[in-house]
């Protein structure tokens, strides 16, 4: 009886190779699953396969690369900073370190809108712009007679904390931030297109006036806080000149609005991307470590090692390229 069904089972295995579809089927679960015959990887975790998720890698952080340039303000990161948010933040940074707390300054805050529209009508991404303007040139623009000034700048970030814990991390900005020497500041978070990237564009400016009476009030703190929005990024408007009447062109009037939204979220994307690609890779090794304990199967070499540690590099090579979230 014994002998008949073993006969039997072997005719079985037998059998099943010379049928077409349990060969398709047979090798379809072992593009996922180690193959347990010829001792090696799933043929999605092959050699091969790693090459091609890395050329795909690369070709995505290509695309995210060059399609601004081809068609400026589809992708982008969208944000929501706010100016009152910059400055809470800021002025608790001051406090932990035992600082006096900074007054928010009209002049200052100007200046700052100033600097962040001439970086967007320029295309630069620097404390001085191409033609040499410094950002002292903006403070002395709106008559603001200092003794100390400085800037941070800083650009694609989600919002308003992750803005100052970035400066706070940056030695040069963290000096700035916590300076004993300012007692006034200025924001400005304007949105707009940069290198064909749809994002907004945050200009913090520090003052000390030569003349301590002219320190900012609170009533003019209130007054500018009133005039940004507290809950989006502000974009600065000016007034045309009054036709036939040349050079009547007013000072600039900042108004709140809402952030461009681009098509699509550089952020989002390359965290989707990175989860899926992860997620799926991920899924391959486990099963792979699982059915090769399983049936016993050793197929792990140095070669393998490095072409996945490559494929590693790539990845995280990208993620860094493409992560938002930059000062300066």
């Amino acid at each position: 009886m014994s002998v008949l069904k073993g006969k039997k089972k072997l005719n079985i295995v037998k059998d099943w190779r010379e049928q077409p579809k349990s060969i398709e089927k047979f090798q379809f679960v072992h593009h996922f699953l180690p193959h347990p015959e010829e001792k090696r990887r799933a043929t999605l975790l092959s050699n091969r396969a790693i090459i091609v998720y890395c050329v795909a890698m690369l070709l995505i952080a290509g695309i995210f690369r060059f399609l601004p340039k081809i068609v400026p303000g589809v992708l982008g990161y969208a944000s929501d900073i706010a100016v009152k948010d910059l400055l809470t933040y800021t002025n608790v940074k001051r406090k932990e370190a035992g600082l006096s707390e900074l007054r928010l300054n009209s002049a200052l805050t100007s200046a700052a809108h100033q600097k962040a529209d001439d970086m967007f009508k320029d295309q630069y991404w620097a404390h001085i712009s191409p033609e040499g303007t410094e950002p002292w040139d903006f403070i002395l623009g709106q008559n603001y007679d200092y003794i100390y000034a400085g800037e941070n700048l800083a650009k694609n970030f989600n919002n308003s904390k992750d803005v100052v814990e970035a400066w706070m991390k940056s030695p040069s900005h963290k000096e700035n931030l916590l300076s004993p020497n300012y007692d006034e500041i200025g924001f400005a978070v304007v949105n707009g297109v940069m290198e064909g990237y749809e994002t907004t564009l945050v200009v913090q400016m520090f003052g000390r006036p030569r003349n301590a009476a002219q320190v900012a009030s609170v009533y003019e703190e209130q007054t500018v806080l009133e005039k940004e929005s507290a809950a989006t990024a502000a974009v600065s408007e000016r007034k045309p000149e009054v036709e036939g009447v040349p050079g009547t062109a007013e000072e600039p009037v900042y108004t709140p609005a809402s952030p461009e939204k681009p098509a699509i979220d550089v952020t989002m994307a390359t965290k989707t991307v990175s989860a899926i690609f992860g997620g799926f890779v991920g899924t391959l090794l486990a099963l792979d470590v699982w059915y090769s304990k399983r049936k016993g199967i050793h197929k792990f070499t140095g070669h393998t090692a490095a072409h996945l540690g490559i494929l590693v590099l790539v990845v995280a090579s990208i993620w860094f390229v493409l992560t938002p979230g930059i000062v300066l």
